[in-house]
C-alpha cells in the first residue's frame, strides 16, 4: 500500500518540460510588461506623512529611553560609589578607634607605672 502511494508520489512530483507556447508566452509577457520590482514605487506625500510620523516618534522614544537608562546607570554609578564611601569611612573609624584605645592603654600603664 505505501509503495503504491510513494510511485503514486513520485509520477505526480516528477519534472515535466514546459511545452514551447508556454515559455514564448511567458518571455513575451516579460518583455512587454516587467516585474513590479523593477517599477519606481510610488512615493507621495500622503503615503510618506505616516511614514515620517513612526519614523520621527521611534526616534524619540529611543533618545527618551536612551536619556532614562543614563540616568538610571549613573545614579547608581553614584550610589555604590558613595556606598563605598561609606564602607571606607567606617573602616577608618574603626582603625582609629582601636589606635586611640591602643593610646588609652599606653598612657595608663605608664600613668600606674609613675604612681599618678
Amino acid at each position: 500500500m505505501s509503495d503504491d502511494i510513494e510511485s503514486r508520489m513520485r509520477a505526480a512530483l516528477r519534472p515535466v518540460a514546459p511545452r514551447e507556447e508556454f515559455a514564448q508566452k511567458l518571455l513575451a509577457q516579460t518583455i512587454v510588461d516587467p516585474p513590479a520590482r523593477s517599477k519606481p514605487r510610488d512615493f507621495t506625500a500622503a503615503k510618506l506623512r505616516p511614514l515620517a510620523w513612526w519614523l520621527t516618534a521611534s526616534l524619540a522614544a529611543s533618545l527618551v529611553l536612551a536619556v532614562g537608562v543614563h540616568r538610571h546607570l549613573e545614579q547608581q554609578r553614584m550610589q555604590q560609589s558613595g556606598l563605598e564611601a561609606r564602607r571606607e569611612v567606617l573602616k577608618a573609624l574603626r582603625v582609629t578607634s582601636q589606635k586611640l584605645n591602643l593610646a588609652y592603654e599606653a598612657v595608663k600603664s605608664q600613668s600606674e607605672k609613675s604612681g599618678v
